[in-house]
């Protein structure tokens, strides 16, 4: 596998000595037959945000599947390594996988749409509830006082995405774009170490997607959580990514920052059928 040569930015830098957080290798992935994903091996670094693109039927949601457990891939291994040590990916169920710290967004809407948006993120902050049944029931001191922490964090989640004016929306009637704002909303109230975004900007306009930009950005350095995203919005991947890995055809293709990438021959081919050395994508 051929991999450029990496100019670091400065969280590559903050990296720069540690471990992957997130390392697939000789990942294959097939249906009935038909490879979907090849081969594919790269290394996530842990406070960074790494980009995985390619043309559409590049792999790439299968692989975010194989990384979150959807599916089981024929052959590689996943490893994430946490506080806790080193998990193999494939020995963990999806459930266990979101236990590890992993959360994801997917391509097509999985959002409780007749509920509100506060209710939506709400339900994901329920997971760091303790009270028991019991205390739920009985409405006792400390499930009142982790409703009301729950509650503020909530709040605040929603005010740092600027969904505090959607709060009490039901979901099913806001526009697409903010209703994948209300998805990434959820996958933070998860409080993960690793984010897997499958095209958070799809829907959105060219204001949005900029806006959706720095508040990745912005999110990124105040959590400290990877970020690995699918995009199809070139100047999002190009503004926010500190590293990119193309796929093609199920295979990887290239990685390295975003200067080294847009101009990349083998990535230029692969976008634009017919890569000139200058090009850029």
């Amino acid at each position: 596998m051929s991999v450029i040569e990496q100019h670091q930015s400065p969280a590559l830098s903050a990296a720069a000595g540690a471990a992957p957080l997130l390392s697939l290798s000789g990942v294959r992935m097939e249906f009935g037959g038909i490879v979907a994903v090849n081969d594919v091996s790269f290394d996530v670094m842990p406070g960074t945000v790494h980009a995985l693109i390619g043309p559409n039927g590049a792999g790439k949601t299968t692989t975010l599947n194989c990384i979150s457990r959807f599916y089981t891939p024929q052959q590689g291994r996943m490893l994430l390594r946490t506080a806790s040590g080193v998990h193999d990916l494939l020995a963990h169920k999806a459930h266990q996988i979101a236990r590890l710290g992993v959360a994801r967004t997917f391509q097509n809407l999985e959002l409780f749409s007749d509920l509100t948006v506060f209710d939506n993120v709400l339900i994901a902050r329920s997971q760091a509830m303790q009270a028991t049944l019991a205390e739920v029931l009985l409405r006792l001191p400390r499930q009142r006082r982790e409703e009301r922490q729950e509650h503020a964090r909530t709040e605040q989640i929603l005010q740092t995405l600027g969904l505090s004016a959607h709060a009490h929306s039901v979901v099913r009637d806001l526009p697409y774009g903010t209703q994948k704002l209300v998805e990434l909303a959820r996958a933070m109230a998860l409080e993960p170490t690793l984010m897997l975004l499958d095209e958070p900007a799809a829907g959105m306009n060219n204001r949005e997607i900029e806006q959706l930009g720095q508040t990745l950005k912005q999110l990124q350095q105040a959590t400290g959580a990877t970020l690995l995203l699918i995009e199809h919005s070139m100047p999002l991947v190009m503004t926010i990514s500190d590293m990119i890995t193309v796929m093609h055809n199920g295979a990887f293709l290239a990685q390295g920052t975003p200067r080294e990438i847009e101009s990349h021959p083998a990535v230029i081919e692969a976008y634009l059928g017919g890569g000139k050395s200058g090009k850029r994508i």
